[in-house]
């Protein structure tokens, strides 16, 4: 019995260093780097790309495929961390934790979760609709048929990403199958 409770002890006591260690560890990870962030007026090329990388990324192809002028790239860069502050905003109260209607009706009604679900969904359209279409009036003609056949292949590229993935409403695969394969019950 004392050999029990002395593994017992040690266990306890291995688990609640590793506890401390972890906690610590994302405290330090959580602060921010230096007192005021990056500082001013250095990096230069950094601070001629959107805060989020995806943007930047999407700023670099434009401008490659467009042959952007530096009054167009100024311009898509302001349209594309506009509507990356708006994606941002709309699910925002989900990533603080915060109860949203999309919590609240997943617990009690299913039905509610989904209805939730795609009007996010079409907001999320709806901004990005509209930052594609504000990107057009700052291009000329031959920019736009380039602009329109580049969005044509992302989103045939995208419909393929979501085909093979099941459906991106995470319910089961299109086939009922529950397990790999698709072998097993349905939901399973």
């Amino acid at each position: 019995m004392i050999e029990f409770s002395y593994v017992y002890l040690l266990a306890r006591r291995t688990l609640l260093m590793v506890g401390i260690l972890l906690a610590s560890s994302c405290a330090l990870w959580a602060q921010p780097d230096g007192p005021g962030g990056p500082p001013p007026g250095g990096f230069g090329e950094m601070q001629q790309q959107p805060s989020n990388p995806s943007a930047a990324k999407e700023l670099k192809q434009l401008t490659q495929l467009l042959a952007l002028t530096a009054e167009q790239q100024t311009q898509v860069k302001a349209i594309l961390t506009d509507r990356h502050q708006q994606i941002e905003a709309l699910y925002k109260p989900a990533a603080k934790g915060a109860k949203t209607t999309t919590d609240d009706a997943s617990s009690d009604d299913p039905s509610a979760a989904i209805a939730a679900m795609e009007e996010k969904r079409t907001a999320l359209k709806a901004i990005r609709e509209d930052a594609q279409n504000r990107i057009e009036a700052t291009l000329t003609d031959s920019q736009k048929a380039k602009f329109d056949a580049w969005q044509k292949k992302r989103e045939k590229t995208t419909a393929q990403e979501e085909g093979e993935g099941g459906p991106p409403d995470g319910g089961p695969p299109p086939d009922g199958g529950g397990g790999p394969g698709g072998v097993g019950p349905p939901g399973v």
